[in-house]
């Protein structure tokens, strides 16, 4: 029993202690799983489908009942035969379609179109989400990189601090020389109370987005986006939409041309009442009848010509929207693409000037131990020793929202 209750104590730590770990790519996949956006893809598909059957319907017979009583004050009087004055009729239409000319057939295949179409403009309001979720993301590693370089700052400090207490126990330094350095520790803990309210509200909004609590012990990856397209390819939702609305229009033109056509059905009646075919028999019976009949609406082929037209040019003005569309995108891939290169090339510079500004504040530190300089001077260096290692990071940084911008244009697979 104690084996066991120790087990699952252990068990539980483990759980409970392992840390959240978070990717770029994970945010983005939940932030799209947990938008309020996504269910409007399940009502339009079942929306989608509901058109669909109405269509199939279409080819169940048309039943109509009417039913009415009438009273006239005159009636004909023909042989000495008396008509009486009240007729009446009940009667059970039905009419059943043979020959469409495939009218509802290319009715359902332009709902389905109408059906991916929406599903397709959800798509690109969905996208939006990777540039939002890569904000909120890259500012949230700005930050903390930035609250670590305050703490660094803050504890260098403090140590300067107890350094040069000694010193002035012993008469070397000047108490201006402490008092200049508490000052800057108090002007370091304003502004890492500032960042931390910052980050606070960074984290409750991814949390918002993900649907999963963030905080401080969250861990989060650095690398950008994958799964991206191939290189010099694209695959955006916009381009997929553009496709779908150009084979709606083409649907559309279809339609316009079978609704030239006749359309052939065979049609019967039941009826109850009187007077019937045979109005010389005045008696309530029933009576029918059944046939064949052609309908062709000959005045829609006026407009036939001008319909064509219509539709031609909004086809023209999908393609001019996608020609639009690709000379933005790629103009904004290649200044995120030299933008990625110049990164790179500030990053191995970085590293160089930290470098130097370690060496420099080293001295600094040496010549304040020893009188020679102020706290003042000494904090200069400080100051652009942490600067240069804040830009290094905050260079980092800016590189991954780069890449997973130009990655982001391109096209996300499995989004």
């Amino acid at each position: 029993m104690k084996r066991l209750t120790l087990f699952l104590l252990t068990i539980t730590s483990i759980c409970f202690g392992q840390k959240i770990t978070l990717s770029l790519d994970s945010c983005i996949q939940m932030a799209k799983r947990n938008y309020p956006l996504i269910k409007q893809n399940h009502l339009i598909e079942e929306s989608g489908k509901n058109a669909v059957q109405i269509d199939n319907k279409n080819w169940l017979p048309k039943l109509s009942f009417s039913s009415q009583a009438t009273y006239q004050s005159e009636v004909i009087t023909f042989g000495g035969i008396s008509f009486p004055h009240d007729n009446y009729l009940t009667s059970l239409n039905v009419e059943q379609t043979l020959f469409d000319a495939g009218q509802n057939k290319q009715q359902k295949q332009y709902d389905r179109l109408n059906s991916e179409n929406e599903l397709m403009k959800n798509e690109v309001e969905l996208y939006k989400l990777i540039d939002r979720v890569n904000q909120l993301y890259s500012n949230i590693l700005l930050m903390r990189e930035n609250i670590k370089t305050l703490n660094i700052y803050q504890n260098d400090i403090s140590n300067k601090k107890t350094n040069l207490s000694e010193s002035l126990k012993n008469g070397m330094i000047l108490q201006s020389n402490l008092d200049e350095l508490e000052a800057e520790e108090l002007k370091t803990d304003q502004s890492i109370i500032e960042a931390q309210e910052n980050i606070k509200s960074l984290y409750q909004t991814l949390g918002m987005f993900i649907n999963k609590p963030v905080d401080d012990e969250t861990e989060f990856s650095a690398l950008p986006i994958i799964n991206a397209s191939k290189e010099d390819e694209i695959n955006r939702p916009e381009l997929k939409l553009f496709e779908t609305q150009k084979a709606m229009l083409e649907a559309r033109y279809k339609i316009a041309s079978k609704n030239t056509l006749p359309r052939i059905a065979v049609n019967g009646q039941g009826a109850y009442g009187r007077p019937g075919p045979n109005f010389l028999n005045q008696n309530l019976r029933y009576f029918g009848q059944t046939g064949v009949s052609l309908k062709w609406n000959i005045g829609s082929l006026y407009s036939l010509s001008n319909e064509k037209q219509y539709l031609n040019i909004n086809k023209q003005m999908v393609d001019v929207q996608k020609e639009v569309f690709d000379f933005n995108l790629k103009t904004a891939m290649a200044s995120q693409k030299a933008q990625i290169n110049s990164l790179n090339t500030i990053i191995e510079k970085d590293k160089l000037i930290i470098e130097k500004r370690h060496n420099i504040r080293m001295t600094a530190s040496t010549q304040l131990d020893n009188g020679t300089i102020t706290s003042a001077d000494y904090l200069v260096q400080l100051n652009a020793e942490m600067q240069a290692i804040l830009n290094k990071k905050v260079h980092e940084i800016k590189l991954m929202n780069a890449i997973t911008t130009y990655n982001a244009n391109k096209g996300i697979n499995n989004f």
